[in-house]
């Protein structure tokens, strides 16, 4: 568990059991929790929402071995604000807890690959009076999913970061989205985004 304060983080606590992560989250309400999935004594994705009900400030980062794309759906709409794999590097690692930290969601490349290669091919399910989005809506949507920081998108497009957030807001309430992940794979199936897209970095 890390907690987040300025420019550095400090572990404040660990555990090894579920058990144990859900009653040191009630007692210290860390800013950042790194997940294990396979965490002793019970599946980690679906301890997300009684953390999030317990702690609902606490954002949850939780890695893997090997991210499934079913882990990674479930995990995004149990709650989780981020997703990483093991084998990921020590700079992926960093940006993710940065990106938490900062009040954005975070995918691995690996992750954002993985869902994508599994999202290919399944159909939309049709609704006709979802409304369309706007060219800068779309334009924000791909930089989305190259893995840009919503400071990032702000930066290349000279846009305030309110701005981007709101044009984010926009696009999630237009299509039911809860969160980067659905506004990915909706970004994937519908055209606007391509695999080769998809943050690599």
């Amino acid at each position: 568990m890390i907690s987040h304060g300025g420019r550095s983080c400090e572990l404040v606590a660990e555990a090894s059991t579920a058990a144990e992560a859900l009653s040191i989250c009630q007692r210290l309400t860390p800013d950042l929790l790194l997940l294990d999935v396979e965490l002793a004594g019970k599946n980690a994705v679906a301890l997300v929402p009684e953390i999030k009900r317990l702690t609902p400030g606490t954002r949850v980062l939780l890695y893997c071995m090997t991210a499934l794309d079913g882990d990674i759906l479930a995990a995004m709409r149990a709650g989780a604000d981020g997703f990483l794999e093991k084998t990921c590097s020590r700079a992926d690692f960093l940006q993710a807890v940065n990106r938490l930290c900062a009040g954005d969601n975070y995918l691995c490349p690996k992750t954002v690959n993985a869902l994508a290669k599994s999202l290919r091919g399944k159909p939309l399910e049709p609704k006709h009076d979802r409304p369309e989005l706007t060219a800068r809506e779309k334009e924000i949507l791909i930089l989305i999913a190259a893995g840009d920081s919503s400071k990032d998108i702000a930066r290349r497009l000279f846009l305030s970061v309110s701005t981007v957030e709101t044009h984010r807001a926009n696009m999630m309430m237009k299509i039911d989205a809860r969160n980067v992940a659905q506004l990915i794979h909706y970004g994937l199936q519908s055209g606007l985004v391509k695999l080769g897209q998809a943050s690599t970095s």
